[in-house]
């Protein structure tokens, strides 16, 4: 259910908190590019029974006013703003794809309430050589565009966008043709596509200004390097991503300082979905170190 409240900055903020509210550390789950609180509703049920998990819309998203002119460090801000609002003194952050980069930003804002950090089929910074190198074509157009011609690339984003609330299964059709047979079959399932055209529809519900923020976001440099993040950090890489490859995943993991890298001989972009076991077990298994602890 749909749940809202107010940033600091006054914006309307919305958000899903869903799974068992007693027992374990709730998960702050931060959703990809284009994407919102719904992809929450991807998750299969290994990784989310018997765990709290949390998700908001970023701004522009969803039912989340949108922020012109948003940065990652306001993206962190609204996470420490919910994690209040809900009393959260600790917490796991899990960010997907495009939600990666603010999964890190959220455990250098909050190093003493985020216990670990899981980053499942991540971007990476532009800046980085490593992974720069691995972008394909279309990722150097982004990004030259969102530098040098932002109004450009809002325009043609519309363009690309034009139609996908109304019949968001082509969308989903073509991402899925770019990707492995396995992902294919996996998207076209009728209770995954369902949830897919869900998500999006209510991603772009107020067109694709908030999407076109993100992209903004993540192709800026980011306000902190990898080598700050003290958090331990689990890097889920896929072998078979096509649209995060391996190179990103190692280069992300060789900069963090406390990075467990796992790749995934038969990810790919969806390993969150086909690995939830996988990701699930280390959850708990950083849910036992927790509890190991001293009180601070």
């Amino acid at each position: 259910m749909k749940r809202s409240f107010t940033s600091d900055s006054g914006r309307i903020v919305s958000y899903e908190d869903i799974g068992d509210p007693n027992g374990k550390l709730p998960v702050l789950f931060l959703h990809g590019t284009p994407g919102s609180r719904l992809q929450l509703e991807l998750l299969p049920a290994a990784l989310r029974s018997g765990l709290r998990w949390i998700a908001f819309d970023r701004a522009g998203y969803g039912a989340s006013d949108r922020q012109p002119g948003l940065t990652m460090t306001e993206v962190a801000a609204t996470g420490e703003v919910l994690a209040n609002h809900l009393g959260l003194d600790a917490f796991h952050v899990l960010g997907f794809s495009g939600g990666g980069p603010y999964a890190l930003a959220c455990a250098r804002a909050m190093p003493g309430r985020v216990r670990t950090v899981h980053l499942a089929s991540s971007s990476g910074p532009a800046e980085l050589p490593e992974v720069r190198s691995a972008f394909g074509l279309q990722d150097h157009t982004i990004f030259i565009l969102v530098r040098h011609a932002p109004w450009l690339f809002r325009a043609l984003l519309r363009l690309r966008m034009a139609g996908v609330q109304r019949r968001p299964e082509r969308f989903v059709a073509q991402f899925a043709a770019k990707m492995t047979t396995r992902d294919h079959a996996l998207l076209a399932a009728p209770d995954v596509l369902a949830k897919l055209c869900d998500d999006l529809r209510e991603a772009l519900r107020q067109g694709t200004a908030g999407l076109a923020d993100d992209f903004a976001v993540l192709n800026r440099p980011w306000p902190f390097r990898l080598e700050d993040i003290r958090v331990p950090v689990h890097v889920w890489q896929g072998t078979q991503d096509h649209v995060n490859n391996l190179q990103v995943g190692l280069a992300m993991a060789a900069h963090l300082p406390s990075a467990q890298i796992h790749l995934l001989e038969s990810g790919s972009h969806t390993l969150l979905l086909t690995h939830a076991a996988e990701i699930r077990a280390a959850l708990d298994q950083d849910e036992a170190l927790a509890a190991q602890e001293p009180a601070k």
